[in-house]
């Protein structure tokens, strides 16, 4: 029997996962025996394959499904002959003397069966839930509301985290938290293991109320201290962790909680989902929001100024313009603009700067339509149209520069992954270090058949699901070490929003575009449909045709033999739930390609064939995303115009 069995479960953290690892490598000891085990849930960033070569003495669970924290942690515990286990998480770092003086501590405190310690973030500020109570309704509230927050000392606030008590002082709490948990095993023994209910978070809640029920102490050590990179292995600002958190904590409640008590505690977590769901989405959309507000605000009142400013200068009465209809005109051209603007992208996360100048020249083309088919007594003045328009211009012109240096003074990171063999690779690595404006991750990817050097961040063969939870900006490839045929069907195969090079031989000019400043030449194989613009465009054509429709409504439900089916889908392509014309087939032959509603009309039978060959329908459904047109679309629809009651 050794003295401390080191359970670390992983999932995607490779680069936190090589420094807790080393942590535990340089831990003084002072004799003390310890075995560590990682329980990998199926990453892709690499991690296992450096495990191997550069851990050889860590016992290594490969598992090929994310079966989450608790039953991962479940693996390994059995296994364990120690007298002490500690449940560590990948983003976490020891000092030197953390895992002997929780010995020591627990060799003197029979009565204690669980331990944890103080935590730091980051940043170094105190992590708060390093000490935390039983939740009840009260203290949740407390947590929920933030009243926690604004009174982090009071007891009768804070009892969640506990804020009253001293973070430097030992103490016996109620619930430690799940990222350092040292266990007396034979504690475990008597609890059990974890509840694999659980899938994340809650777990350590659960436990540490097994072990208080169970007779023993749970106890808060601030003697020695962890860095807790909180957040790094999930993301704790989406909306998938609020249910997952809160899905957890009503879990707890069922089990832990009965009569009124649980009913009032369901109901409670329930609101709270609600709650920080709608905070997430408003905060999700909160810039947006206050840059259509600016726009807006800035759009009305340069209108109203410019009105005021030519009734004084060309008619010589400042109120020359009072009682007619031109204060209705001012909103109705602001909202003209504000659309013509968002249809062009201003709103977008990524946008293209130069489409603005379209977005205001549109504008200008719709508020001149709505001019011309004004009555004459509603007209008001055709030089705070022209006038507007240059200040408009002039207006986004100047607030997109300021934009534009203030993103480029975050130099927001962006990720690079490079599929090629180690020599390439590294010749890669050094232009883009170069060449690079913005310092980002850069993960090799080998398109080789050798699985087993720790090189290599992951193998070309799980290549779409690494770029799918690494969230790459830019995938380059190189062609001496990977055949183009084979990059064009990767390329054409993956269809997340990044930016395709290839590096190889001058000949490759032919096939791309040389980026100015780096060796490398870029192949745009991307779908109109990828690109917000497009998207708005097909979605304003299915509500053009929706519109001709409903005025042509006797006829349309004749010619499709007065079917239901064809008024129930003008209104399903109104809401979005169809789209006029889209993908057909099996799923595999289009769920590779930008996304869109179930079509009413599918694109590979919208003509006419005798007989249909293998990979017809994959075909056709590239050739739709690749051609994509809104005239196309009107042209199908209506060479299709008796087949609108498709379900």
């Amino acid at each position: 029997m050794y003295d401390i069995g080191i359970v670390i479960v992983n999932y995607n953290v490779r680069h936190f996962l090589v420094q807790c690892l080393q942590s535990v490598r340089k831990s003084a000891l002072n004799g003390l025996s310890i075995k560590t085990w990682v329980v990998d849930n199926a990453s892709v960033d690499g991690a296992v394959t450096l495990l191997k070569r550069e851990f050889p003495e860590v016992e290594l669970i490969e598992n090929h499904n994310n079966v989450g924290f608790s039953k991962a942690n479940n693996q390994a515990i059995p296994l364990i002959d120690a007298r002490y286990v500690l449940l560590l998480n990948p983003d976490t770092i020891l000092e030197e003397d953390t895992l002997y003086k929780c010995f020591q501590y627990m060799e003197k405190h029979q009565e204690a069966g669980a331990l944890g310690v103080r935590m730091i973030d980051g940043n170094g500020q105190f992590l708060p839930e390093s000490k935390r109570k039983i939740p009840d309704l009260w203290n949740s509230f407390c947590k929920l509301t933030y009243l926690s927050k604004l009174f982090p000392s009071s007891p009768v606030f804070s009892g969640y985290n506990l804020g009253y008590l001293d973070e430097n002082q030992i103490a016996e709490i109620e619930v430690l938290c799940g990222a350092f948990m040292f266990l007396r095993k034979k504690t475990l023994d008597k609890t059990g293991l974890l509840d694999e209910r659980f899938f994340m978070y809650g777990e350590d809640i659960d436990l540490s109320f097994r072990i208080g029920q169970a007779g023993y102490k749970v106890i808060y050590f601030p003697e020695t201290s962890i860095i807790h990179f909180k957040g790094e292995s999930t993301k704790k600002a989406s909306l998938q962790y609020v249910k997952t958190f809160y899905g957890a904590m009503s879990l707890y409640v069922n089990k832990h909680y009965t009569g009124k008590r649980s009913l009032i505690f369901r109901w409670f977590i329930l609101i709270a989902i609600q709650i920080r769901a709608f905070l997430s989405l408003v905060s999700k959309f909160l810039l947006v929001l206050s840059k259509i507000i600016l726009d807006v605000f800035v759009i009305w009142g340069s209108l109203h100024f410019i009105k005021s400013q030519w009734a004084s200068y060309y008619f010589g009465d400042p109120d020359y313009y009072q009682g007619t209809f031109i204060h209705v005109n001012i909103v109705i051209y602001t909202l003209i603009w504000i659309f013509s603007l968002w249809f062009f992208g201003r709103y977008d996360k990524k946008y293209n700067r130069l489409l603005l100048f379209y977005g205001v020249l549109s504008g200008l083309l719709g508020i001149l339509m709505v001019y011309a088919l004004e009555p004459e007594a509603y007209r008001t003045s055709r030089a705070l149209i022209i006038i507007g328009s240059f200040a408009t211009f002039i207006y986004i012109m100047v607030s997109e520069l300021l934009f534009y240096f203030l993103q480029k003074k975050e130099n927001k990171s962006e990720t690079t992954m490079i599929v090629a063999l180690k020599e390439d690779a590294e010749k890669l690595k050094e232009l883009l270090t170069r060449s690079r404006t913005n310092e980002g991750d850069i993960y090799v990817i080998n398109p080789g058949s050798d699985t087993s050097d720790p090189y290599y961040s992951n193998h070309i063969s799980n290549l779409e699901k690494t770029v799918r939870y690494l969230k790459a900006d830019h995938l380059i490839f190189s062609s001496k070490s990977l055949p183009i045929k084979d990059i064009m069907e990767y390329m054409t195969t993956l269809h997340h929003d990044i930016e395709f090079k290839i590096a190889g031989d001058e000949s490759l000019g032919i096939i791309g575009r040389k980026v100015p400043g780096e060796e490398l030449y870029s192949l745009e194989i991307r779908f109109p449909l990828m690109d917000s613009l497009w998207k708005r465009t097909k979605w304003l054509t299915d509500i053009f045709l929706c519109f001709v429709f409903i005025v042509f409504f006797p006829l349309i439900f004749i010619l499709n033999v007065f079917s239901k089916q064809a008024i129930k889908n003008i209104f399903l392509v109104l809401i979005q739930k169809k789209t006029w014309v889209g993908y057909g087939g099996d799923p595999s032959d289009y769920k590779f390609l930008p996304e869109l509603p179930k079509a009413v009309i599918s694109y590979p039978l919208s003509k006419k064939y005798f007989m249909y060959q293998e990979g017809h329908f994959k075909n056709e459904n590239v050739e739709y995303a690749k051609q994509y047109s809104p005239f196309s679309d009107i042209a199908i629809v209506f060479s299709n115009i008796n087949n609108l009651h498709g379900k």
